[in-house]
């Protein structure tokens, strides 16, 4: 009983200091990025304000990262991936499910994330599907989820694939941390949207990244969740007109209004 009291403690405890230091890492670069945009000039571009926001979160990050592995980041997953690569179902599921999330936040009319409004789509490909995937990689899966290693033993079977406790708790950290869109004037019903599917992503990813021991494979996948919303919008707005025989300004109307 001792034991498993010890044990029991040991996983509280490690638990709540990765998620302890997650949230450091967050608050810190919401808070430069908040910084910036208060003291910034009239007129300073939106995407100034994303990009400090994701460069703390990174630099925070790396700092965990080279402080927790004392120096060898490769075992927090900074290393080639094992087992096959693991980008091939990664790319998959994470495409699939941004179709299917973007099908789901047009057919409810929830309205797009209002961080992007102010975004051209080059901007978008730049600070979204690339720097903040790596960013918010780096820290829940290359941080978190490593930090948490020692945990991997514990967890449960579904559909004969092996869930563990790191896996679970990074998508649940990785869900939560997307709340922060409430902040930002995101409605309700996107930021619900966001976290749900966040979580189903972010158990792929987590799963890829246990995996094959490397963070690359939860990057992929992120990267193509984000081009699977692309993908997913294009596909809404073809369906529109040639299914239900509206025209394209009606479409966009409708998306817009």
């Amino acid at each position: 009983m001792d034991r498993f009291n010890r044990g029991s403690e040991y996983a509280t405890s490690l638990i709540v200091s990765a998620i302890f230091l997650g949230i450091v890492a967050l608050c810190a670069a919401w808070g430069s990025s908040r910084a910036v945009q208060y003291l910034a000039a009239e007129g300073t571009p939106e995407w100034v304000g994303m990009f400090i926001n994701y460069a703390i979160m990174l630099a925070v990050s790396m700092i965990l990262v080279l402080a927790s592995s004392m120096g060898n980041p490769s075992t927090f997953g900074f290393t080639k991936p094992k087992v096959g690569g693991g980008y091939g179902a990664g790319i998959t599921w994470g495409i699939v499910l941004g179709v299917v999330a973007s099908f789901v936040s047009l057919a409810a009319r929830a309205g797009g994330m209002s961080p992007l409004k102010g975004l051209s789509f080059v901007q978008i490909v730049l600070l979204v599907w690339i720097f903040a995937s790596v960013a918010e990689e780096v820290l829940v899966r290359g941080y978190v989820q490593s930090y948490l290693g020692a945990l991997t033993d514990r967890g449960f079977t579904v559909f004969r694939l092996r869930i563990s406790l790191p896996v679970i708790l990074s998508a649940l950290f990785f869900a939560a941390m997307h709340l922060i869109l409430l902040t930002t004037g995101t409605s309700f019903l996107t930021t619900y949207i966001v976290v749900v599917f966040a979580f189903f992503l972010g158990l792929v990813a987590a799963y890829q990244r246990e995996r094959t021991e490397s963070i690359l494979p939860a990057i992929t996948t992120h990267v193509s969740f984000n081009i699977g919303g692309a993908i997913g919008g294009a596909l809404y707005v073809i369906l529109q007109i040639a299914v239900f025989g509206k025209t394209a300004v009606e479409v966009i109307g409708t998306l817009r209004g």
